[in-house]
């Protein structure tokens, strides 16, 4: 995968002045997190209730997944230890972990990786992407075969049906538990195990290790959790060592971490797209050539060198890095004013347009996206009102609800990624662009059993989002984690909600 010069090239240092969080407790023993992304009070350890990736960072210590995904996108055993097709590639039989406790003392078994997937596919749980990117599954089959063993039967073949299963959500609740029961009291199998009652209103939120983990202790004690939304002060408190390992840095201010020998700084390849999402229903965005203007304006190189500093790479309005070979194309496309001008005017706006752009710090250069995207559309006539919010409550109460918006999605393999935001089932669909040609290639793109089709398929649903759509999404941040030099056993992955802290330690 193409990657940029390492930050440290990029980035000259900066003077920061140590300013300690009010949320930051120095807790001993516990190795102190700090996510830059909150939840507000919608956070929340139900795994199939995830906002961000502050749900993330918990519900990761407390769970398994069902199958993992390595740093090469590709699935592994994790409570599945293996998986064979049948019928053509229809069905799939998963064994699973034996021995395998839930923090509440029950066994784990087959019936509680059904109840797992069958609420995932349940409109009544809300889930933001169970419903889109498992839209080949029905309720029905999904079937426990013996207490260890559990078959999906999808309504056609499905030739990457592990792949597909490895959703941001798939972490094995027990049989029976409901929303109500999980938000503020997860009860998983993973490393960890919440202490207490979840409050979404804490500053800190503390896991205890599960001396009983049927992979092995955890080497850390407890871990304590909290939320620095600003930049320069997570940063400082890095520096300080109020904080043991901070989960993304952003590039604004990593040269102030730089050069500093108690800090480890570990880079991803690309990680979270950051883009603008335009609602398609709501003028002038439901004229495509006003949609094709606003795109036509960017110039992807430089918000990744202004707005990122270089960290990150170049995308193409879909999810797909076009460094990828999956892509559907590398070539990334070029700032045309002209073109936007040309294409404004046919829409019925020769003298430009006046838009608001709702935009905020919930994700580390997200304004400073916006700010460089106002300056570019400014020279096609298209007149950028920003409206910045405070990260607490973008996601609450912005985000999906004004016309167009800062976003941000962590990385996933093609089939899912464009599942999640950008299907007709789609719960977080925040451009409501409905289109049956792109869920025609995207339905056939994860059925398809002929490898070489199947691409193929998914490269022609890129393009017709990419041309299409309602997502202008110009670059892919690289996840920087920071962390203490007398830490180890923590490394980050592109996907910034895919967390692994089991052999996390600080000395």
């Amino acid at each position: 995968m193409k990657k940029t010069k390492k930050c440290g090239l990029l980035i000259a240092a900066v003077t920061v002045t140590f300013a300690l969080s009010a949320n930051i407790v120095n807790a001993g023993e516990c190795v102190r997190i700090a996510s830059p992304e909150s939840s507000g009070e919608k956070l929340s350890t139900d795994p199939a209730d995830q906002l961000s990736a502050h749900d993330a960072s918990l519900v990761y210590g407390i769970y398994d997944r069902f199958i993992g995904l390595n740093h090469s996108f590709e699935p592994i055993p994790a409570l599945a230890t293996s998986w064979e097709p049948s019928d053509a590639g229809k069905t799939w039989t998963f064994k699973i972990q034996e021995g395998v406790k839930f923090h509440d003392g029950s066994d784990l078994t087959a019936v509680d990786v059904v109840w797992t997937f069958q609420r995932l596919l349940d409109p009544e749980v809300g889930s933001g992407a169970g419903a889109s990117i498992l839209d080949f599954l029905t309720p029905e089959g999904i079937q426990a075969v013996d207490d260890y063993t559990v078959s999906f039967t999808a309504k056609e073949p499905v030739a990457e049906m592990p792949l597909l299963l490895t959703t941001k959500l798939n972490l094995v609740v027990p049989e029976g538990k409901t929303g109500e029961d999980l938000r503020h009291n997860g009860v998983g199998s993973g490393p960890f195990k919440l202490v207490g009652t979840l409050d979404p209103s804490a500053a800190v939120w503390t896991l205890e290790a599960n001396a009983d983990y049927w992979g092995g202790p955890p080497k850390s004690a407890c871990l304590e959790h909290s939320v620095i939304d600003e930049g320069l002060t997570l940063v400082s408190a890095l520096k300080a060592g109020n904080v043991d390992l901070a989960l993304s840095i952003d590039p604004a201010v990593l040269g102030a971490v730089k050069d500093d020998s108690n800090i480890n700084l570990v880079e991803t390849g690309a990680g979270t797209s950051q883009l603008l999402a335009m609602d398609v229903r709501k003028p002038p965005f439901d004229n495509l050539k006003v949609r094709q203007a606003m795109k036509a304006v960017v110039e992807s190189q430089a918000i990744l060198n202004t707005a990122l500093l270089g960290i990150g790479e170049l995308g193409n309005d879909n999810p797909v890095p076009p460094a990828w070979p999956t892509a559907y194309t590398s070539e990334i496309k070029q700032q045309d004013i002209p073109l936007a001008k040309k294409l404004l005017a046919e829409a019925g706006y020769p003298d430009g347009i006046d838009v608001d752009l709702y935009t905020s710090d919930a994700l580390p250069g997200m304004s400073m996206i916006a700010q460089v995207y106002q300056q570019m559309a400014a020279e096609a006539g298209i007149r950028v009102n920003l409206q910045i919010s405070a990260s607490s409550s973008f996601w609450d109460d912005i985000w999906m609800q004004r016309p167009f918006t800062s976003s941000g999605w962590s990385i996933r393999p093609p089939a899912v990624g464009l599942s999640i935001a950008y299907s007709y089932e789609g719960k977080w669909n925040e451009t409501y662009w409905y289109d049956r040609p792109f869920q025609d290639l995207l339905d056939k793109g994860k059925t398809e059993i002929d490898d070489a089709k199947r691409a193929q398929h998914l490269k022609d649903a890129q393009q017709r989002l990419s041309e299409h759509g309602g997502a202008i999404l110009p670059v892919f941040i690289h996840q920087v984690a920071g962390i203490r030099s007398n830490c180890s056993g923590f490394k980050p992955h592109a996907q910034n909600f895919n967390l692994d802290y089991h052999q996390l330690i600080c000395n």
